[in-house]
């Protein structure tokens, strides 16, 4: 299977927002209480027309997963994301990072982190993190498994729902520099 990593432009708008949503709720769906409030948060997050804003964002950058010329995955990085967990002044956030269900263990999530590795050792902030569900074991090993640590707690609220999340980092000097 041959994986190929493309940063996305615009006129990706469409895809990553199907990607987006189809995956966010195979992932997440189960734990909402209102299927109003998923299908509401999901029509807002990944709305095509808010998506091209973002992808014209000069600190917002997408990186798409193509296998056989077929979206599989999408991950998004900001440039300048500070969080209060995370001491040094320069940041980068690997806000999102997801592989469609039938793509997954295909090696496309890897290909996405490595990318943003990449992207990161190029753009030189003293650290990447991310937040992740606390339950969501696997996405938390593939994390570790790729650098990150868990460094504390944090909420995201979702209309009435509030879950728990980890946030997690590496420093980009100490784990990127070296792997590149």
């Amino acid at each position: 299977m041959h994986i190929t990593i493309i940063k996305a432009n615009f006129a990706h708008a469409a895809v990553i927002a199907s990607i987006g949503k189809k995956s966010f709720r195979n992932a997440f769906g189960q734990l909402f209480k209102s299927k109003e409030e998923l299908f509401d948060y999901l029509e807002h997050a990944y709305d095509p027309v808010k998506l091209t804003k973002s992808l014209k964002k000069g600190e917002n950058v997408y990186f798409l997963a193509m296998i056989e010329n077929v979206p599989a995955g999408f991950a998004k990085v900001k440039i300048n994301s500070l969080n209060e967990y995370i001491e040094p002044i320069a940041q980068m956030e690997l806000q999102k990072l997801y592989v469609l269900p039938e793509y997954q263990g295909t090696g496309a999530g890897t290909a996405l982190i490595e990318e943003v590795k990449r992207f990161a050792h190029d753009i030189n902030p003293d650290y990447l993190w991310l937040d992740t569900y606390i339950n969501n074991e696997k996405a938390i090993r593939f994390y570790e498994k790729n650098g990150f640590e868990k460094l504390g707690k944090d909420l995201f609220t979702i209309g009435t729902q509030t879950f728990d999340y980890y946030i997690m980092g590496m420093p980009v000097a100490i784990h990127i520099r070296t792997a590149c």
